[in-house]
């Protein structure tokens, strides 16, 4: 298989992040980039896993080496262009710290072959993200363009998530996915009320500066349709009063956007969030190796 670094970023992620780790342990390098305000014992955990693996491949064995970063927050996409200087690999698969790589993803990958790595620019995978414990039917397949060649692709500039941008004869689609929130969390993953008015605001406040605008209509239809969409279309109503909650959080996060982007056209711009974003990417620094214990 291509050398591949598994990039993961990620913060108070003390409670999945074993998960996570086990999950790829099949790669060559895993490089974490832990938020710098970090409170818990996420690092550790990290830690803990470097000297295992160094033990393994002390002893012969085959394991990943494990770079630790303590970085300050660059954004969804800073994060992102500023991690893929320190990798070792230009093949990276981006992990974040609440999802697993799953066996079938795996097994996708080392399938490739070698006309592939050489051609390919951008993979997707599927993605199953899990609320209160349970597998969300009217979110998948979720897909994410999470493996990459760094010299490759082009980075977009999305405010809320990292996008990265390929010619379409260099993108593939693996049916192999990531599983997203399986450990831990609970009503929280489906609702927080501070951390959805932030993104509303992050998304309004972009929208607006690409000159989109809503009315009287938008505002009505956008969260009905949202609702139609992932209770009917997406099959939401199968989970019965579980695909309702989704759907009715899927039409209250489209209403919240559209509120946001409303306001923001009539002079009241929602609020800068504590954790800022940067669409710009930052100047490519060369790689300072900081391997992790062990």
């Amino acid at each position: 298989m291509q050398p591949l670094t598994v990039m993961i970023c990620g913060r108070d992620a003390e409670a999945s992040m074993a998960a996570t780790l086990d999950s790829v342990d099949w790669v060559d390098e895993v490089l974490v980039l832990l938020d710098a305000q970090t409170r818990d014992a996420t690092a550790a955990v990290v830690e803990r896993y470097a000297a295992r693996w160094a033990e393994a491949r002390a002893a012969g064995g085959s394991a990943p080496e494990v770079v630790l970063r303590h970085e300050p927050w660059r954004g969804f996409t800073g994060q992102k262009v500023y991690g893929a200087t320190l990798a070792r690999n230009d093949w990276i698969l981006v992990v974040d710290a609440d999802e697993e790589a799953s066996p079938e993803l795996r097994r996708d990958i080392e399938a490739l072959d070698a006309a592939a790595w050489d051609t390919l620019a951008l993979v997707f995978v599927r993605r199953r993200n899990w609320v209160m414990g349970r597998p969300v039917r009217a979110w998948w397949p979720d897909r994410q363009n999470r493996l990459w060649h760094r010299g490759r692709v082009r980075w977009g500039s999305e405010a809320l998530h990292d996008r990265r941008e390929a010619e379409p004869h260099q993108k593939r689609h693996l049916s192999g996915w990531l599983e997203h929130k399986r450990v831990g969390g609970g009503w929280s993953d489906y609702f927080s009320g501070r951390r959805m008015d932030e993104r509303a605001g992050i998304v309004a406040r972009q929208m607006h500066a690409r000159g989109k605008r809503v009315g009287l209509v938008g505002l009505w239809l956008r969260p009905a349709a949202a609702f139609f969409k992932f209770f009917v279309i997406k099959r939401g109503f199968l989970d019965g009063a579980f695909g309702l909650l989704i759907a009715q959080k899927a039409a209250m996060s489209v209403q919240l956007k559209y509120a946001a982007l409303w306001a923001a056209q009539h002079g009241h711009a929602p609020p800068e969030p504590e954790l800022a974003t940067q669409a710009e990417p930052p100047a490519q620094q060369p790689r300072q190796d900081t391997p992790a214990p062990g």
